[in-house]
């Protein structure tokens, strides 16, 4: 049996999690080297191989000068290890001089040595030696596939994926139709108010709205909508039950269907392993940060966030939903996760497109959404970005 060395890396926690994917085997020990703040952050590690604690050790250092001083940290590392253990080392984590430290440490002892590039889907593995000219170091490719809600409990995250569904209400065929309606403006100017109207008053409703009180309107409280009846028929959209809309049905008709259609095509383009709607997250213990993203999928254990918005007023507004898909990023979702804002919004000097590329954010405005050849140009980039072999 081996001895598994990962430097843990709160911003990365993926590349010590697809080393062990690759090569964990019933009966090894885990040893994890991290700062004494970052120690509780390993949990997961456990839970998701179900392995007892007793197999797991850690070996911390205080974020001070134990964690950067390189005889210090190498004093301590040597004290905690054994001549008659095989050492599989993963040098991936962490800073370049607690790395530097940790290799010369375990030189001296029965270890081989290993790199996970997350980016690209390989593991390296070296042999440090005085020859350069003998090919001794070898690359594979990781063969494991991490599910969303892995990746998300790798972060630290709770998630709803497993607890409820976050499949499409409609068929591609539906919400495609719709995208064409808007694409081409076929909506008359009182459908588009009637929709608005039912995104302002009936969106997030938890019970059925008879269609006829929001044609009539109720009790003098809520606005008539006599318009509801063609908003209905130019979708095309024929209730489940007839003469009343589902709070589904509601959130479909006001920018699901959006989401729909963003599923579909990415999962007919792009292949993702897994794809969901409406996931939401969330830190354990603090339900002040509750978030939900619209569209995710996972290639090849790279996560991609897709935010889907129908109509964006104004560049306040757009700014505002730039900035959440950064925070979702470095806040929650790691800096390996891929974000793009899908948008029915022009952009016609591409002023934001460049706000958007300067966080980090890829934008695909309406533009890019009606034109087969572009849509095709960023499918072909995600799929890229997920290094998938």
């Amino acid at each position: 049996m081996k001895t598994l060395v990962n430097i843990f890396d709160p911003q990365e926690p993926s590349a010590a999690y697809l080393f062990l994917k690759q090569y964990y085997q019933p009966g090894d020990r885990l040893l994890f080297i991290s700062t004494r703040q970052d120690r509780d952050n390993v949990a997961p590690y456990a839970s998701l191989f179900h392995i007892p604690e007793e197999q797991i050790t850690i070996i911390s250092f205080h974020r001070s000068q134990d964690s950067y001083i390189y005889e210090r940290i190498c004093r301590r590392l040597r004290s905690q290890l054994s001549q008659e253990v095989a050492y599989w080392v993963n040098l991936a984590g962490g800073s370049r001089y607690s790395a530097l430290a940790i290799q010369h440490v375990f030189e001296q002892f029965n270890a081989r040595f290993y790199y996970v590039q997350t980016r690209e889907n390989l593991i390296v593995s070296s042999v440090f030696d005085d020859s350069i000219y003998d090919n001794d170091d070898t690359v594979e490719p990781i063969t494991y596939r991490m599910t969303i809600g892995e990746y998300l409990q790798l972060h630290g995250l709770t998630h709803d994926c497993d607890t409820r569904p976050h499949t499409p209400i409609r068929s591609y065929a539906e919400s495609s139709y719709i995208f064409e309606c808007f694409k081409a403006r076929r909506l008359t100017e009182k459908a588009y108010a009637t929709l608005e109207l039912l995104r302002l008053v009936y969106r997030g409703s938890r019970r059925p709205v008879e269609i006829a009180a929001i044609r009539n309107g109720s009790s003098g409280r809520r606005k008539p909508a006599p318009a509801i009846d063609e908003l209905l028929t130019q979708l095309a959209f024929v209730p489940k039950k007839a003469g009343q809309l589902s709070p589904q049905e509601l959130d479909y008709l006001t920018g699901g269907w959006f989401e729909e259609y963003v599923y579909h095509i990415l999962s007919r383009h792009v292949k993702p392993q897994q794809i969901a709607i409406g996931v939401r997250i969330a830190r354990p213990g603090n339900h002040q940060h509750n978030n939900e993203l619209d569209v995710v999928f996972i290639k090849a254990n790279t996560l991609f966030a897709i935010e889907c918005k129908t109509g964006v007023a104004t560049d306040h507004l757009f700014n505002e939903i730039v900035y959440k898909a950064v925070a979702l990023k470095e806040t929650f979702l790691g800096l390996s996760c891929r974000s793009y804002i899908f948008t029915l919004k022009n952009d016609y000097d591409h002023r934001l497109f460049q706000v958007a590329d300067m966080m980090g954010i890829t934008l695909c405005p309406k533009g890019t959404l009606t034109n087969p050849d572009k849509m095709q140009q960023v499918f072909d980039a995600i799929i890229r970005q997920s290094h998938e072999f």
